[in-house]
This record gives structure tokens, sequence and C-alpha cells, in this order.
């Protein structure tokens, strides 16, 4: 995108709201919070609300049921430079290389693939860019308030971009909509590498005291060119074997002129109606008693203190002159909510070279006719959900809230047969279920839920799972401790049993997973210490196969799924400790990783982020941060990524290669001025050429030292 196109939207955005300020420091009722205490209210799970300037408050929900949970807006300068980075902010993913490509977590607790099973499996990888519905922030807001940001690095041949565009308006106190644009474009430093994504969300919330609602719609397009890695690593390692010194954007690829091509959307829709009853407050907040509508006259004449000249009660003329001396407010006592999810997507996967040109030395399997690759699939899920629910709180004895809910989900699967027809396959079930949970108190809560499938084809599969955390107040600060667990039984998702391409093709009798997860984390201050087991029974993965092609001397890929039938274990112990001297701040994260079977689940022993960064002013209106970053894990065999199906799979045990036990760097400055952040940055600036092992993926190289720069700025009118 030529750097005028940029500056041309960035204006028509910000033509939406006035040129005026947005402040970047949150209130709450007790006042002003400094930067550092809104850094520790960022990892607090309070539900409390969190004002903002000029009276916005942000919250996000959860998908299934549509609760709310205070959020706020990420305006801190701490760590805006690596919002850039596809690996994530603490450098914990593999990806391809590029801005916006695939990506997969080192760390197993993070993957959302062992979490959830989603239908549609190849928006996975892309978990950068598409987010899901318990991701977006909710706003309300006093005045339309417009966000712009942007990242660039390179130049116009290999260079990368983002913009992303953010506006929010209020129709009354209840009702709150708004929108978000999100534009990225990444060229790639190496051949056949570049990324396209757009994105472009709508939203609105209604907050009522009997009736809430939450709606969202959001079409992303997402295009990925594939090279399948360099021919060779040693272009990279060991450049001096070779007469020519390869530059990157000259270094032989395995794989030109092949394409991944996504489109996922979503509506999503979740409201609920409570009822209840209205109770009144004096202005001292004790709750006064009513009998058949009428206030209690002992209550009140003891909470106001009035009488008349005569020592005779006039309470019912004042209580009727001044009703601003009581307040109401509405007890929910129970409910009835129902969520609605759309998705609509579809995948293709392009190679358009002739089966006897140079790609013939890269596919090893040919399934359909033909001399490319359009490899096609389209999915529909519709998913409904009742519930119905008694609140906590409105009694002394309702200590927790109980819910019963029942979901039918329906999925339809669209694959190409041998004579390039199309054919649908249909699968549905109804699950039914119950939560248990506490909110309410300042020491203790929990939440609980079980669900069971009755009908269709995942008859008797279960899903339960839990979480809960104490607060322990310790020397004017809270001692957490948080818990997790799951147990389900599941049959693997449809693309694990049927998929069918013109160099991929299976349909696989697949028996259920079963998985069970603990883990807990303990939280004080400045150090975090987390803890998460997880056992997997008949574990079931993609895994590459290759094969030589004589004629050619070269490698053929293919890829396929296997099932692990003994017991898969995990363990992940991970530490977060911080520390501050004044001006000096060096964090840290560390995690110690082990795998039963490093051949079906290989995982890095150690990985490692630490910061070390200056955080001052410059003539007290400057807040500046200057420091240095680094990203480490140990070697090992790193899953692959296969361009088939655009998923990560195990490497081939005849021919892999491991890749780690290398530093990344990156030095940054850091500035937030009144009402903007901004900031500039040199990545990798350890890279030497033939030193180390500088990959992020086996034959993805990492891009060599890059300058980056992003800016954020925040309006209202």
């Amino acid at each position: 995108m030529k750097k005028s196109y940029i500056l041309i939207y960035v204006c028509a955005v910000s033509f939406l709201g006035k040129m005026h300020v947005l402040a970047q420091n949150i209130i709450t009722p007790q006042g002003l919070m400094t930067e550092e205490e809104q850094r520790s209210h960022w990892a607090d799970d309070s539900v409390k609300k969190v004002d903002i300037p000029i009276g916005m408050y942000g919250w996000k929900i959860d998908s299934r049921f549509g609760d709310r949970t205070a959020a706020i807006p990420d305006t801190l300068i701490h760590h805006f430079q690596n919002d850039a980075f596809t690996d994530g902010r603490t450098g914990t993913y593999n990806f391809l290389g590029n801005l916006g490509s695939a990506r997969e977590s080192r760390l197993f607790a993070e993957r959302r693939g062992l979490d959830y099973q989603k239908p549609f499996i190849f928006e996975l990888p892309f978990d950068f860019f598409l987010k899901q519905p318990e991701e977006l922030l909710y706003t309300n807001t006093k005045s339309p308030i417009t966000n712009l940001t942007y990242h660039e690095c390179g130049n116009k041949q290999n260079g990368e971009d983002r913009i992303t565009a953010l506006f929010a308006v209020n129709a009354g106190k209840k009702l709150g909509m708004g929108f978000k644009l999100d534009y990225l474009y990444g060229r790639g430093y190496y051949p056949s590498q570049n990324t396209a994504h757009f994105n472009g969300t709508l939203y609105g919330s209604y907050l009522g005291e009997r009736y809430e609602m939450h709606t969202q719609y959001y079409g992303n397009h997402l295009k990925q060119a594939e090279n399948g890695g360099i021919e060779n690593d040693d272009y990279v390692n060991r450049p001096e074997l070779f007469p020519t010194k390869y530059s990157p954007a000259d270094m032989p690829m395995r794989l030109s002129k092949a394409w991944n091509k996504l489109n996922v959307n979503t509506f999503y829709l979740t409201h609920r109606y409570n009822w209840g009853f209205t109770r009144l407050r004096n202005a001292d907040g004790v709750v006064v008693r009513q009998e058949k509508g009428k206030l209690e006259r002992g209550w009140m004449q003891k909470a106001l203190n009035i009488t008349d000249s005569l020592g005779n009660d006039s309470l019912s003329v004042i209580a009727e002159e001044d009703s601003l001396l009581l307040s109401s407010e509405f007890v929910p006592v129970g409910g009835v909510i129902h969520t609605l999810r759309i998705d609509h997507n579809n995948r293709r996967f392009l190679s358009n070279k002739a089966q006897n040109s140079a790609n013939s030395i890269y596919f090893a399997d040919y399934y359909l006719p033909g001399d490319s690759a359009n490899d096609y699939t389209k999915h529909l899920h519709v998913a409904n959900t009742v519930a119905l629910e008694m609140q906590e709180g409105f009694s002394r004895w309702a200590k927790s809230g109980v819910r019963l809910f029942a979901r039918y989900d329906f999925n339809r699967y669209t694959l190409p047969e041998f004579d390039l027809s199309q054919k649908s396959y249909m699968e549905h079930h109804v699950a039914v279920g119950a939560q248990l949970l506490k909110r309410q108190g300042r020491y203790f809560h929990y939440d609980a839920l079980g669900e069971i499938r009755t009908s269709g084809d995942k008859w008797g599969e279960f899903d339960v799972e839990g979480n809960a955390d104490l607060n322990i107040p310790v020397k004017k600060d809270t001692l957490k401790f948080l818990f997790s667990g799951r147990v389900c039984n599941q049959e693997p998702t449809f693309y694990y049993r049927h998929y069918h391409g013109r160099n991929a093709w299976w349909d696989n009798g697949l028996d259920n997973e079963f998985r069970a997860r603990v883990g807990g984390k303990l939280q004080y201050k400045q150090t975090s210490l987390s803890v998460n087991f997880e056992t997997i029974q008949n574990y079931v993965y993609f895994a590459e196969h290759q094969s030589r092609n004589g004629e050619e001397n070269g490698v053929l890929y293919g890829v396929g799924v296997k099932q692990h039938g003994k017991n898969l274990q995990m363990l992940s112990v991970g530490l977060e400790q911080n520390f501050q001297w004044g001006i000096f701040h060096w964090d840290n994260q560390l995690t110690y990783q082990l795998t039963s079977n490093q051949d079906v689940m290989p995982l890095p022993v150690f990985n490692a982020y630490t910061n070390l960064y200056l955080n001052f002013r410059i003539a007290k209106v400057l807040n500046t941060e200057l420091g240095a970053d680094m990203r480490y894990f140990t070697r090992y065999y790193a899953p692959t990524y296969s361009p088939m199906i655009g998923q990560f799979c195990v490497q081939d045990e005849s021919n892999r290669v491991k890749i780690g036990n290398y530093p990344t760097v990156n030095v940054y400055a850091n500035f937030h001025l009144k009402h903007t952040r901004f900031y500039v940055m040199a990545s990798h600036v350890n890279f030497k050429s033939g030193v180390g092992n500088p990959f992020v993926l086996p034959h993805y190289p990492m891009n060599q030292m890059v300058f980056r720069l992003g800016i954020s700025w925040n309006f209202f009118n």
C-alpha cells in the first residue's frame, strides 16, 4: 500500500471525530490512576466497572451467555511496540516470518486449539488477526471516540503495514455502538511470502435493567502466499558454502505461485431478559422496606428522623415531595438468556504451476485431475443456546447463581469429490448442561460448568470445566490463587476425519479424544507462578511425510492425519518476575515444559522473555521508555507448516531439523505525549550472516535487522 493511500485513509477516518484529545489516564471513583497502577489493574480480574476520561468504560463478554467482565482499553506505552509482532508480545509463537502469517504457540497452555475444538480449523493459525466474540471490547461513552493506529517497517518492495481504525458512540446511556477496520499488508522479505488481510467489525450493545443485548458482525478476508520455506537452510546458516551470497529476496524457495485464501464471517447475538423486584435505599445506603406498595413508616422515620413542630409524623408528606431522599435499584432474581452464532466460512488453496513444472518436486501426492490445485471447502455453523438462570445475591440464601441450558449445533461442510463435484456433509447435536457460579464477594469466586450431548452425531460426549480464585489480603496487597480444570470426551473435529484436495486426501475413522487438564496460578505483587498439567488419550494431529524424487533429486512433501493411541502428558511451570529500582525496570517470563512424547507433541524445554528498560519523563510531559528485550527457546524438532492444508504438522522423522537456541534482541524507544503513543524500534539487532540458527520455523528464516515505527492517536468530539 502506497504511503499516499495510507495518508488519505487516515484523514478520511479521522474526519469521523474532531481533533480533540482523549486523555490516556484511567479514572476510578477514587481518582486518577498512575500508569504503574494501570499496569497492575490490567492483570486484575476484578469485575468492577472502570471509567476512563470523558465517561468511557469498556467490557468484554463471555461468548456462551454474554456475561460482562470489565476491561481496560489498551492505552499504555508498555509493550506497544510489540503489538506489531506476529510472534506475540513476548515472542512465544512460531510463525512463517512475515506480518500476519500463520502461527502456533510454543507453549501448549497458550494454544487455543487445546481449549476448544474449532469446527473450521483453518482459522486457528491466524488468531493474530482473527478475533473471537469474547475478545471484542464493547464500549459505553458520553462522547464519540475515534482511535487510529499505524505500524510500518521496510519499503515498497519488502515492507509491512498495518492500520486500524476504531469508532465508538452512544445513543443515550444504554445503547452503544461502533465499528472497527483492520487492514494488514506484509510484502515479505523472502520470495512468495506476502500477506493481505482485511477485517470489518460492527458491534452494538444495550444495557437496561431488565433487558440486555450484545451483538456483532465481523467479516474477514485473508490471503497468504505460500513458498514452502527456503530450499536449503545453509543459505542462512552457512552462506560461505555457495559461490553466490544470496540476499533474502533472491533465495530459492520450495514453492511459488501458491496461495491460501480464507473468508471468515460471523454474526453473533446474545441477549437476556431479567425478572426481579425494585428496592429503595436512603442516602446512607440503608435498604428501606416496603409493604403493599407503601413505605414502612417506622423504617423511614428512623432513617430520616423527621417530625413536625407538634411532634407528629409528617413523613408521608415529605417523602412525596422530596423523592430525591430515596434511590431505587432493580434487583434481578432470574432470567432467560438466548445466544445465536452463525459462521459462514470458506477456504481455498491455489497452486497455479503445472504438474510437470518446478512444483512437481514439492508435492508428493496427487488425487484430483488437472495440472493445478484449486482446493475449495465451505463451512456453515449455526448454534442456538437457551438458558434459564437464578442469580446470586438477590436474597441472603442465594449464595451462588445457577443456570440450566440447552444448545443446538448444526454444521455443514462441503468438499470436492474425485469427479470434481461438490459433496456436503451434515452434522448436528443437542447438548444440555448446567452452570454454578459465584462472582460476588471479595475473597472467593468460582465457576463450574458441565454439559453432555444427548442426541445427533455426537451422542454421549461430555465436557466439564471449572475455574476458581481465592484472594487473601497481605500487607496492603492481595495474594491471589487461581485454579482451573477441564475434563472432556469429544470426537475429533470434522477436518481431521475428512479432507479432500488435489494434494491431500483422507476419510478417517477416529476414536474420541479424552482430555484432562488442571492448572493453578499464584500472584503477589510483581511475582506470578503458574503450573499446568494435561493428559490426552487418542491425541489426533497432522503429520508430514517426505519422499525423494529420483530424477530431480528433490524432496516431495505430503501430509496426513495420525492418532496417538497411548496417553500423552504435558507439564509446564511458568514464572513471571518483574523488578523495579526507580526508573529502572526488568521484566521476565520463564517457562519450563515437559512432554511424554516429543515425536507426537514436540515442545521446547525452556522458553524465556526478558525486557530491560528505563521509564522516565522528559520535561514532565513526555513519558519515555527506552529498552531492549530478548526472546529465546531451547532447540527442538518444532512442528513444520504444510501449505496444502494451512496447518502445522509434526516433521517427518526421516528428514527433520531442529530450531532454537538462538536469542533475538530488539531495541526500542516508546513515547507517550499527552494523547498520542508512538515508538521506533530496531528488531533482530543481533543478526549476523552465518552465525547461529535464526529460524522461526523449520525452513522459514527470521527477517534480518529491520527498523519499525508505529503511532496511535485518540480523538473525541
